[in-house]
């Protein structure tokens, strides 16, 4: 109410009872009053602005807001004007109280030249979006800090790893504080993972962050996955990004909805790739089907069709044969019962439960894999071919 006030009072009377906000409704009526008897105008009465500010904070019971509408349309001078600027404050006010977005984008790159006969090696690069609200990919690069991962000895520019060394240097740079100490505590962590890591249980990397508590990742943070070859087609195909932004665009339109209206189960097709991909293929289905729950981890042949698919969400368990647990799978489908936008909330819910390793217990938040593919969350474009 008192904020309603404040918004449509003149700036000099504002200045004037700047510490005496007025504490009840009936001084805020005689407060107007007294301004628009000082102050004549020909625009809305100062009484039908503040009423129309109230609606637009939704701070009133329903019954009373109906009343209240009735009431501005009997008395406002221009009430389809009235409604449009008050439906411009309230995008204005709304998105200047947008909660900051921080994002650490983690990329690991397969090195074609620096590939040895059995051991693979990884290209590093990172970025940092301080609020992803406020960041574009392609119109607003400026807005993500490309963070430093080259070696000690400064020979290159990049790290280039084995598979053995990656945990190792994931754990130091993220427990660098030159780094964490940028990253606040809802920092989400995306890695952009080619098909053999997509398993690898990142998120169990023990890191240090800036004030000495060593945890796993996916406690200090909300970890996610995606898979490196779409993020690479999402920078160098327009029409791609078409596509999986129409099916992104599904999955916030669905955010009302329970997991379990929107997953498709892969165990109905036996995690057979060419059985699912023939149901997603299906027009209707192809155009239905957002989100995928897998009990057992995907092979690289079901990735490749989750990929083709262009499927946006997906979460599996890596593992799911626990001693621990009676019933595994029940517990997995508890996950199911929220609302999509609710689903990496939860799995952060069940990484900060699971016990500690030297405990000796498994459970399931030790081996939740959440895959989400946003479309607009991409590192400015670099050019890798001539590493």
């Amino acid at each position: 109410m008192q904020q309603a006030y404040q918004a449509c009072c003149a700036d000099g009377l504002w200045d004037d009872w700047e510490d005496e906000l007025p504490d009840s409704f009936y001084e805020i009526l005689r407060n107007l009053d007294w301004e628009e008897k000082a102050q004549p105008t020909d625009d809305e009465k100062l009484i039908v602005k503040f009423v129309d500010r109230l609606l637009d904070t939704g701070d009133i019971p329903k019954p009373t807001a109906e009343k209240l509408k009735q009431w501005l349309e009997k008395n406002a001078n221009n009430i389809s004007n009235l409604l449009a600027q008050s439906s411009s404050n309230s995008q204005n006010h709304q998105q200047q109280n947008l909660e900051a977005q921080p994002y650490l984008l983690i990329k690991l790159d397969p090195s074609k030249q620096y590939h040895q006969q059995r051991q693979p090696n990884y290209l590093v690069s990172a970025w940092f979006i301080p609020d992803k609200n406020n960041y574009n990919y392609l119109e607003e690069p400026q807005n993500c800090k490309f963070l430093e991962t080259r070696s000690a000895d400064g020979e290159s520019e990049q790290d280039v790893l084995s598979f053995k060394k990656l945990e190792n240097f994931i754990k130091k740079f993220l427990s660098d504080p030159q780094n964490n100490s940028e990253f606040c505590k809802n920092t989400s962590i995306v890695f952009s993972l080619p098909y053999e890591l997509l398993n690898y249980e990142i998120e169990r990397i023990n890191i240090t962050n800036y004030y000495g508590l060593t945890l796993p990742m996916g406690k200090h943070y909300k970890v996610f996955i995606r898979s490196l070859k779409r993020c690479e087609r999402l920078n160098h195909n327009n029409g791609h990004q078409k596509s999986c932004s129409e099916k992104w665009k599904k999955i916030k339109d669905s955010r009302e909805n329970k997991c379990h209206q929107e997953f498709v189960d892969v165990g109905k097709f036996d995690f057979d790739s060419e059985r699912l991909y023939a149901h997603l293929k299906n027009e209707k289905m192809n155009k239905k089907t957002i989100a995928l729950k897998l009990y057992n981890p995907p092979d690289y042949e079901i990735l490749k069709v989750i990929d083709t698919m262009e499927i946006p969400v997906a979460l599996w368990l890596r593992k799911n044969d626990f001693k621990t647990i009676i019933n595994c799978q029940e517990e997995f489908d508890k996950l199911f019962e929220c609302q999509i936008n609710e689903l990496p909330k939860k799995v952060e819910e069940q990484r900060l439960k699971a016990p500690n390793e030297e405990d000796g217990q498994e459970y399931i938040g030790h081996h939740l894999a959440l895959l989400w593919e946003d479309p607009d969350l991409l590192p400015p474009q670099i050019d890798y071919t001539t590493l």
